[in-house]
Order: structure tokens, then C-alpha cells, then sequence
């Protein structure tokens, strides 16, 4: 990880009386990936949309790739990579023409736009259709070529906007290994998906927006890892006079796939897991804190959230 290739204070997006983005502020580091997070309405377009410099923002800053945005929107878009949700793509050409064109547009010489053409269908595995038209492709190739688009300049970061949306098991396996492999080459992404199976595995960071707030920022592992005071716990002895003296300590306890899962009060610490344990002449095995999945860390946090 190096130096900021996204930067933000307290970005701000009104639409009206509508605030979009209210004081968003983040780093991702580069040769990051990133998952883009929030139900609907969070923001999440809007944030994308103002990275890219296609949107202004009302109040606060924002540098992507070193640049400000404010100052040389035009210059950033033609160093970053975007693969939207809709279809982007001339239906009456073909997809090695849709990708010279993309590679046009960022300023490509064209014999340079058409050389890198060839070596992004191959990477993409769709050097046998390149010379079809688009109207042809199943939703698989189509979205292979809105990724190709994305990729022709050879762009330091990319934002990907639902990229494996309406994909059947097999296109979304090879749309998976081809992201995998982009990141793994150091190139930066920032990720919107709904599914957050698939963030989880891609990505390394998230930003999680609700309401046009900034929830959270930072690694999926510390996310996953906040939930205070919930422990698994193995032991050996009798379980249910273990949870029973948990019990009277003012803890919740419950069986869990052979382990303990328990909830601490507030104010108490491991003190109170042990000495249950001795009050109930158990030994303790096996002790840690518990680990969310991401689906659960996400929910808790949007609660977390809504209550304060």
C-alpha cells in the first residue's frame, strides 16, 4: 500500500434541499480494493458519480490520482476506468470497435488504441468474437466488453458498478477471476455491489454509506471484529451450568455448533467468562472473540447507526 489514490474531506452533495453526501471523508491507499456499501438511497451513486468528476460536489474536496477534481476533472477521468451498471456499449459495432473507441476517447493514439484492443479482448478471453457485432454477445460477453472498456487505457484505478449484476453461475465465475486477477496486478477498484458475498470476497476495505453519511471506512477484518463484548468459548465440562452461572453474572449464553456463543454486559470483561467457568467446574478450551460475517457486521452497524 503506498500514497492516497482517493482522497476526501468532508464531500458534500446537495440536490436542492436533498443532501446526497454530508461531509464524507476517506483515504483508500493505492493498490487497494475496495467494497462500496448501502441500501438504497445511501449515496452510493452519487459518491461514484462525484469521484468520477461527473457530478460536482457542493461544499468540501476531493483528490483522486493526486488531482483535484475541482480543478482538472477532465484529466482524472482520462487516468481512471468505469464499468456502470447500464449498458455502455454502440450496438452496431463490434467489440473490438467499442473497445478502440472507449481507448480513443481517453486520448489513445489509434494504432496504440487498436494494440491494446487486442491485448484486453485476449486477457477477457474473447478473442474469437471480437470481430462480432455487440447485439450478438449474451449478457456475459456484454459485460466483459463494458470491463474492457474500462481497462484500455491502462487505468491506475477503476470504479465498477455492480459488475457481476445479471450473470448466470458460470459468466459470474469467470467475471470473478478476471477481478481477482486486476487487483492482484496492483490496479486500485472501488467495488458497488448489493451482493455482499461477493465484496466480501474481492475486496479487502469497504466504505459504507447510509443516508448520505459515511458509516464506515476501513478493512473488512476490523469491521468484522467489532462487535464489543461477544465471545465463543469450548468447553469441557457441563455446558448448561457453564451458561447457567454466565447466567446469574448477567450475560446471555447460548449453545452454538459444539461452542458457547455469549454476550458480556457492559463494564465486564474475561474476568466474568472464567470464573463461571470455575463456578461451574468447567475448563475452558477455547476462548476468543466472536467474528461476524460481513452480512452481520453490515446489519449491526446500520443498527448501531439508525439508534443513535
Amino acid at each position: 500500500m503506498g500514497q492516497a489514490i482517493i482522497e476526501t474531506r468532508n464531500l458534500t452533495k446537495h440536490y436542492g434541499a436533498f443532501t446526497a453526501l454530508d461531509e464524507v471523508s476517506f483515504s483508500l491507499p493505492e493498490g487497494s480494493v475496495t467494497g462500496l456499501l448501502g441500501p438504497n438511497g445511501a449515496g452510493k451513486t452519487t459518491l461514484m458519480k462525484t469521484l468520477l468528476g461527473f457530478l460536482p460536489s457542493t461544499s468540501g474536496s476531493c483528490e483522486v490520482l493526486g488531482k483535484s477534481l475541482s480543478s482538472a476533472p477532465l484529466a482524472v477521468r482520462q487516468r481512471v476506468g468505469f464499468m456502470p451498471e447500464n449498458d455502455a456499449y454502440f450496438p452496431d459495432r463490434t467489440g473490438l470497435e467499442s473497445i478502440v473507441y472507449a481507448g480513443r476517447l481517453t486520448g489513445m493514439p489509434n494504432e496504440a488504441a487498436f494494440s491494446r484492443a487486442y491485448e484486453v479482448l485476449d486477457y477477457l478471453g474473447m478473442d474469437e468474437v471480437r470481430h462480432r457485432p455487440i447485439t450478438g454477445y449474451s449478457v456475459g460477453l456484454k459485460q466483459k466488453i463494458k470491463l474492457g472498456q474500462a481497462l484500455v487505457h491502462g487505468p491506475k484505478l477503476c470504479f465498477l458498478d455492480e459488475p457481476l449484476s445479471g450473470l448466470d453461475p458460470k459468466s459470474r465465475d469467470e467475471m470473478m477471476e478476471l477481478l481477482r486477477g486486476i487487483g492482484k496486478s496492483g490496479v486500485s477498484m472501488v467495488i458497488s455491489s448489493h451482493v455482499l458475498k461477493d465484496v466480501e470476497t474481492l475486496c479487502s476495505s469497504l466504505l459504507m454509506l447510509s443516508r448520505g453519511k459515511l458509516l464506515y471506512s476501513g478493512t473488512i477484518a476490523d469491521l468484522r471484529h467489532q462487535n464489543a463484548g461477544h465471545y465463543v468459548v469450548r468447553v469441557r465440562g457441563n455446558h448448561d451450568r457453564f451458561i447457567a452461572a454466565l447466567q446469574q453474572s448477567g450475560g446471555a449464553a447460548k449453545m452454538q455448533t459444539g461452542t458457547v456463543a455469549l454476550e458480556l454486559p457492559t463494564g465486564q470483561d474475561v474476568s466474568t467468562i472464567w470464573q463461571a467457568a470455575a463456578n461451574s467446574a468447567c475448563q475452558i478450551r477455547e476462548l476468543r472473540h466472536a467474528t461476524d460475517s460481513l452480512e452481520q457486521a453490515f446489519l449491526r452497524l446500520l443498527g448501531e447507526k439508525e439508534v443513535a
